[in-house]
């Protein structure tokens, strides 16, 4: 096997042997391997002991030269541990206090993010003045009709706080995990606020990018893709909507429409080479100063001020750093092998901040840019320009599809050719037009920029309709990423390099193993964690139902990446209970983001979705049906049954296998189960509460008459409703019914055989920033 692409020196003199180079590699290769296995633990560990180890690694490293490389090795994981739980101590005890939690807080400070509209307001980050009792930052809230807010304003806030949390479920945003990477110990909601005078000098930076973001969206008004310009100038992607995301996620250039390392690096080449042009021409500047130097100089110090002007996020912070680490080597003509740059790179970024690990985006970024340089140090002479763009998508996708798979269940396979068209017209056209298009008053540039991006976008709309422009995976095992990874970097060695073929046979796992199938008579029932809403997710061996919707939002943010991440291609129904937005609010956007066979529901006429092509039929009691000997009823409505609101004409399902079974009430009120009791409503070994566990739902008779082993409760971290009711968990567990509940357990998974298996996502997955929450009472 070549290892030409591991010792491959930057374009300076060599002098550092192979056996140094190694050990550089493997002690930074084990510090990160630290901080990622921190990150992966339930709960933090003493630091002390982790310390005091490392240590000991460290001394007999020095006094025992034969294990010089594995004690080394061993320090240097034990130390990125230390780092990592260090960092995660005290962010967690920047969360904001159990005590402090709901109560009303008045707080002076400043807003230190760009502002940018939700659904309903206004969000934005608030770093309070010390001695406020809120954490160090806040994201705040402001819906209805707030002020006009900005970056770097003063204001005096009333705010009611909560602390981190967030809808767990297979597949889902961790928000939690995001606040955490983001150093916010709270969100909040704003009952009042007052103007202060004055700026925060520490955001100056971010009220420069504000103005140059307004003025974008000035020029260009309400064309369709400024919110594109203004990603692609600032950093700020708010104002892009969720239909471009799903086109550019569907075609694989998600990374074009923000300031991503390829935009920096590009950037800095064309400055620096436009700067050493010049340079070189004025004997005066090349006697006093190397134009390599020179050139060298302009290119790093764009990359900086670009990587200001989109706020410094990950991916730029990682550019930058590699960019400073090979510059550095430039500058002082010392060696250093391309693989020393990036593993520098890649520490550095950890080193500075040891959460960046937790997105995926940092893996993408970091992986695709190691397999070009993999791919680069392998090449034998110098391809065809063809051939060599063509092999640089090919190493891009391929080292990014193992983790593709894991995290997002698909692979776009119209990336390769939408990059190939994207990448050298956003980041060599409309990247340099956006840019100089800030310095020219007349508009045309920024104009020119959202005109070539428009009909870039054209194509992008093309090929994502294309009917296999993505390939949609099961969920692998994690434990497939180790032969996934030997994969990837055999098939990117040269032709005819001897294992090469070895390459399918490491990446095969992926696409072979299945979850294994539910046997006939056995179903699982799976109530999604949506917050303040419901939808339940029913499956059998061969079928599928999904029972509500929940919220618009919801639907598109946990329900749809939760039946991805379950291998849920199809919906053979969806029932859909009642026409209230926390039930039905979603049922457009699973219409469109899954195939539906049929639905049903208690809807009016006059609902939008009834118009779907998707046929459509009401639900009344008395309809059944059969899918892998498991029986499917609905008891409630009965036909022709006027109910006095919305929530008493819901669709009640009971689902059994002849030993267990489910019933999900929707938001039934005590009249419909007076009348349900009348009709002899079966016992149920598991019940949703009905109505999220409402006072005026689960009666004494109800909870009687149907006697559950298992209730389920559905509600929004600390709701402005207080479900569940106590009296109703009272009541329930005197009945003898174990409760579980999506706001302090995530997603509830029961399995129905000859009994019922139950546990929470966030038991299955638990994570230390998730385990220093309270349950909520």
């Amino acid at each position: 096997m070549s290892c030409r692409a591991v010792y491959r020196l930057t374009p300076c003199h060599a002098s550092c042997g192979v056996n140094g180079l190694g050990r550089y590699l493997l002690t930074l290769g084990a510090f990160v391997a630290g901080v990622c296995l921190l990150q992966q633990q339930a709960t933090l560990p003493p630091l002390l002991p982790l310390l005091l180890a490392a240590a000991l690694a460290a001394g007999m490293a020095w006094r025992a030269p034969r294990l010089r490389l594995p004690c080394l090795a061993l320090a240097a994981l034990l130390i990125g541990m230390v780092w990592a739980g260090w960092h995660a101590q005290v962010r967690l005890a920047d969360r904001l206090s159990v005590a402090t939690e709901g109560r009303t807080v008045v707080a002076n400070g400043h807003i230190d993010t760009l502002p940018h509209a939700t659904r309903h307001g206004m969000r934005f980050g608030f770093r309070p003045d010390s001695g406020s009792g809120l954490p160090s930052r806040v994201q705040v809230s402001w819906y209805g009709e707030p002020p006009p807010l900005g970056v770097g304003e003063r204001w005096r806030l009333t705010l009611r706080p909560k602390r981190p949390h967030g809808v767990v479920n297979p597949g889902g945003h961790d928000l939690e995990r995001w606040m955490l990477q983001n150093n916010l110990g709270a969100t909040a909601t704003v009952r009042h606020g007052e103007r202060l005078p004055g700026h925060a000098w520490r955001a100056g930076i971010d009220r420069i990018r504000a103005q140059l973001g307004e003025r974008i969206r000035h020029t260009l008004g309400d064309a369709p893709h400024a919110g594109v310009i203004v990603a692609l100038a600032v950093g700020e992607q708010s104002a892009i909507t969720p239909d471009l995301w799903q086109r550019f996620a569907r075609t694989g250039i998600t990374h074009l429409v923000s300031i991503s390392g390829l935009h920096v690096t590009l950037l800095a080449t064309l400055v620096g080479g436009a700067v050493g042009a010049l340079w070189r021409r004025v004997p005066w500047l090349a006697s006093r100063w190397a134009t390599p130097r020179a050139r060298l100089a302009a290119g790093l110090f764009t990359a900086l001020c670009y990587s200001l002007l989109a706020g410094f996020g990950v991916p730029t912070r990682r550019t930058l750093l590699m960019l400073l680490v090979g510059g550095i080597c430039l500058w002082r003509a010392a060696p250093m092998a391309t693989s020393a740059v990036w593993i520098t790179a890649l520490a550095a970024v950890v080193l500075f901040d040891p959460f960046a690990v937790l997105a995926p985006g940092f893996w993408l970024s970091f992986l695709t840019v190691g397999a070009l340089l993999w791919l680069a140090g392998n090449r034998d002479g110098r391809p065809h320009w063809a051939r060599a763009w063509a092999g640089t998508q090919w190493a891009a996708t391929l080292a990014t599809f193992p983790l593709l798979v894991l995290w997002f269940q698909q692979v776009p396979l119209a990336s390769p050719l939408a990059n190939a068209v994207a990448i050298p017209l956003v980041s060599l056209v409309v990247t340099p037009l956006t840019l100089l298009g800030l310095l020219d008053p007349s508009g045309l540039l920024l104009w020119l920029a959202e005109r070539v991006f428009a009909g870039t976008d054209w194509l992008l709309g093309w090929l994502a309709a294309l009917p296999y422009a993505t390939w949609n995976l099961p969920t692998p095992p994690a434990w497939m990423l180790a032969p996934a990874a030997i994969g990837v970097l055999l098939a990117l060695l040269p032709t005819g390099v001897p294992g090469r073929w070895l390459a399918p046979l490491f990446l095969l796992p992926l696409f072979l193993i299945r979850p294994e199938p539910l046997p006939p008579g056995h179903f699982r029932a799976t109530v999604l964690d949506v917050g303040q809403g419901l939808s339940v997710l029913v499956q059998t061996r061969h079928h599928a139902l999904l029972y509500d919707t929940a919220t618009e939002g919801m639907a598109e943010r946990a329900i749809l990446p939760s039946l991805r991440a379950l291998n849920v291609r199809r919906l053979d129904t969806l029932l859909v209970s009642h026409d209230d937005n926390d039930h039905a609010g979603g049922v457009q956007a699973i219409l469109d983001g899954l195939p539906v066979e049929r639905w049903s529901g208690s809807l009016p006429p006059t609902h939008p979705a009834r118009a779907a092509s998707v046929p459509y039929a009401p639900c009344i009691a008395g309809q059944r049906w059969q899918w892998d000997a498991v029986h499917f009823e609905v008891v409630w409505p009965p036909a022709g049954h006027s109910a006095r609101d919305d929530n008493g004409a819901s669709c009640v399902l009971r689902v059994a296998n002849g030993q267990t079974s489910l019933l999900l009430p929707g938001d039934i009120g005590r009249h419909q189960e007076a009348a349900l009791r009348d009709t002899a409503l079966a016992p149920a070994t598991v019940v949703v509460a009905p109505h999220h566990g409402s006072r005026s739902s689960s009666g004494g008779t109800f909870v009687a008459a149907t006697a559950p082993e298992w209730v389920a409760y559905s509600a929004g971290y600390l709701n402005r409703f207080r479900h569940p009711n106590r009296i109703v968990v009272d009541r329930y567990a005197a009945h003898g019914a174990q409760a579980l509940r999506t706001d302090a357990d995530g997603a509830l998974v029961f399995d129905f055989a000859e009994t019922v298996l139950a546990h929470g996502w966030r038991q299955r997955v638990p994570r230390y920033w998730s385990s220093a929450l309270v349950t909520p009472q």
